[in-house]
Parts: structure tokens; sequence; C-alpha cells
């Protein structure tokens, strides 16, 4: 039987795990928000709807305590795990866990900013970010300023009087230009406006926007964070202050996420430090070969000397990234040619799983986009992005040179 008294001193266990941030990050990977809960290794699953109420919990509610366990559209012994852990792990005061990245990303904006608001961002963010700004905030009086990610001065100069947000990610997606993310952060500060980012492409192992300056951090933790392709899911950490205002926001729409969910995602997190590095090497290495290859006229990744964000990139996330772009000539018919012969390599929406995803933007991620825009953004005619994965980098290697041998 579950000890009463462990549940109820749930947000003390939080505030200590929270403090042991001089840890090292594969240690905080591995330890950091588990709850041994009758002496269990890993967090087990409360597959519960609901809490008992008690006089402690009614009195930690009134206080505003919104991880008090109470319902679990607020919380849950399983998303208060995995919140704690991506805390430690970006450096955060505090967070809250959803059900989807769009749901983390939604909520965020439709809770910052209200009508008659202004904030700046970039047509080349994610297609699913961009539909919501230029479609649906629109509707709700909050209007968008497109500006270039890799002009800072493009942000500062689309600022207007009403402005309230700069948005930006960490890397773009997909055309992988690198953010300067502390000199976003000066003109953040300097006009008084919050920094949000996205920091799904590198995940905390690669980049911790809090520590240049970022005041809100978003991830889809489908992707890195949970790292195996079987959950959907996101999170917002960054300011307490600013977390609370985003929990009011997320109890009235309601993007909470499952326990059997939350469950997965921490156990993904756990390997973060281990996979995070084969991510990478194996990414760089598949770019220097594609970026010699005749059939490929150009290959995006921050380790080549050639992508105009070079040494930024060696700046902002020195580790690299495990995504990669390229263009295959003879445009989309022959990149999609290029995807559907190959055998092992997976044609999917999505990224960050231990196996390698690739896809055209053009048909999936950035199907609704207008085409003048995604052109616009580096998405040009035989673009492809891959998600690479951990398999041995040769069998990565010889998949894609056979599919171009095809074409």
């Amino acid at each position: 039987m579950l000890a009463h008294s462990k549940v109820q001193s749930f947000g003390a266990e939080r505030s200590l795990m929270g403090d042991k941030l001089e840890r090292r990050f594969a240690t905080r990977a591995v330890h950091s928000g588990t709850k041994h809960i009758q002496g269990a290794v890993n967090t087990p699953i409360f597959q519960s709807s609901t809490y008992r109420l008690s006089d402690d919990r009614y009195a930690g509610w009134a206080g505003g305590a919104q991880h008090t366990l109470i319902y679990s559209r607020l919380s849950s012994v399983n998303s208060e795990a995995c919140v704690e852990k991506i805390c430690a792990l970006e450096g955060a005061e505090d967070g809250e866990l959803f059900a989807s990245g769009m749901a983390a990303i939604s909520t965020v904006m439709l809770g910052l900013l209200s009508n008659g608001d202004h904030m700046v961002a970039s047509a080349d963010v994610y297609g699913g970010t961009y539909g919501l700004m230029t479609e649906e905030l629109p509707r709700f009086g909050i209007h968008v300023t497109m500006a270039n990610m890799q002009d800072t001065a493009s942000y500062e100069a689309a600022i207007q009087g009403n402005t309230k947000m700069i948005y930006i990610e960490t890397l773009s997606n997909p055309v992988l230009k690198v953010c300067d993310i502390a000199a976003m952060a000066a003109i953040a500060k300097r006009h008084h406006l919050l920094l949000v980012i996205d920091n799904t492409f590198t995940s905390p192992w690669g980049c911790q926007p809090i520590a240049l300056g970022c005041d809100i951090v978003i991830h889809s933790t489908t992707k890195y964070l949970s790292g195996h392709s079987d959950i959907v899911g996101g999170a917002v950490v960054g300011r307490k202050d600013l977390i609370a205002e985003i929990f009011t926001k997320k109890i009235h729409f309601g993007g909470a996420p499952d326990p059997h969910a939350c469950y997965l995602l921490e156990r993904g997190m756990r390997t973060l430090s281990a996979r995070m590095p084969i991510h990478c090497r194996n990414a760089a290495e598949i770019a220097r070969r594609l970026d010699a290859h005749p059939q490929i006229e150009k290959t995006i990744h921050p380790s080549l000397p050639s992508h105009p964000d070079h040494e930024l990139g060696k700046r902002i996330m020195p580790k690299g990234t495990g995504m990669l772009a390229f263009v295959v000539e003879g445009g989309d018919a022959a990149a999609v040619r290029f995807m559907r012969n190959l055998q092992l390599i997976f044609e999917a929406t999505s990224l960050g799983g231990v196996e390698s995803l690739i896809e055209c933007p053009f048909n999936s991620s950035h199907r609704f986009i207008p085409e003048p825009v995604r052109t616009a953004a580096g998405v040009v005619p035989g673009f492809v992005r891959i998600s690479v994965g951990i398999e041995d980098v040769e069998d990565i290697w010889h998949d894609i040179e056979q599919a171009l041998a095809q074409l």
C-alpha cells in the first residue's frame, strides 16, 4: 500500500531535487525528479485521474501551489517527476508538462499574450508554430511580425510599442539556422520583452538557453527528450512567475499529459546524455560525406565550414546536433524517389528517436506553409531533413549511398 505521507510530502521532495544542480548533467538526467516511492528505483506509474483531498491539499491549492496533487489534469506524480528532471537539466526555476509540443507552444503564446499585443518571430520556425502565429493568434488580436533569425538587428527593427514577446528557436526547423541567443537576450532585456525559445532540436544536453538569458524554454518532449518515438508530449520551463501564469491557462485549455506517457518520458530522459553524443557524431560524419557527393546540391549542418553559422554554432551548441538537411539534385520528385529507395532509414515525420527518420518538409511538416514562404526560408525543391539515429554510421551511410545510386 502506498504511504499516504509520501505523496503528501511531494512538494518538499520537489524542492530538494531542484537544488541539486551542482551534480553533473549525466547524473541529473538519471536521478533528478525520480520518485522512489516505497523504495522503487523508478517512479511508479500513477494511472490515476484524481487524488484524495485533505486539509493540506485544500490549503496548498488555495495558496496557488500548482504542484499540489489534486487532479491529473493539473499535475500527477509522473508529470511532476518529469518536470523536475527537465528543470534540473535546463537550470529552470519551475515548469509544466503538456500533452504535445503544440499544446506547450500555444499555451505559452495564448497565456502570456493578450488582445492588442505584438510579438516578433521568424517565418522559418516549425510549421505548426508558423500556422499558430499566422492563422490563430490574429483571431485573438495578437499580431506577429516575421524577422530573420540569423539577423538580430531585424528582430530589433521589428519591435513596436505593443511588442511583448520575442520568439526564437535554438536551431531553426528545418533549415538549421543557428540563433545568437545571447544577442537576442540583450535585445529582449533592452526593450523589457519576454524571450521565449524552442530548444527541441538541441535538447538541454546541447544548449541551455536560460543561462544565455531566455525567460521561457519550450520542448516537444516527443523528440530527443523521450528519444524512442513512442510518446507525444511537450514541456515549458523557465521563470517561476511566468510558469504560474502558464499553469492557469493549462487548466483552462486542458493540454495535460497522461501519467503513462510521462513515465515513458522520464525513462527516455535518463539516457539522454548517452544517446546525444552518438546522434551528433553520426550526423556530422554523414554531413561530411554528403557534402562531397555529386548528387547532393547542398548539405546543411553547423559542423560544416560552409554553413553560414558555423562559428556561431560552435559557441551556442558546441556539442553539435543530430539534425541534418540536404538538397537532392533533381528537385522534390527526385528527393521523394530517393527516400522511397531507402531500406534502413525510416520515412516519417518527427525526429529525435534512436532510429534515423527522414522526410521532405514540403509534403509533411511544412505542407501548409505557402510555397513562396517555404522557398524564402530555404526549403527549396529537393530539400530533405533527416534526424540521424544511433545506428552504426556505416550502415546509415550505405543506405543513403545505395538510395542515391538508384536515381
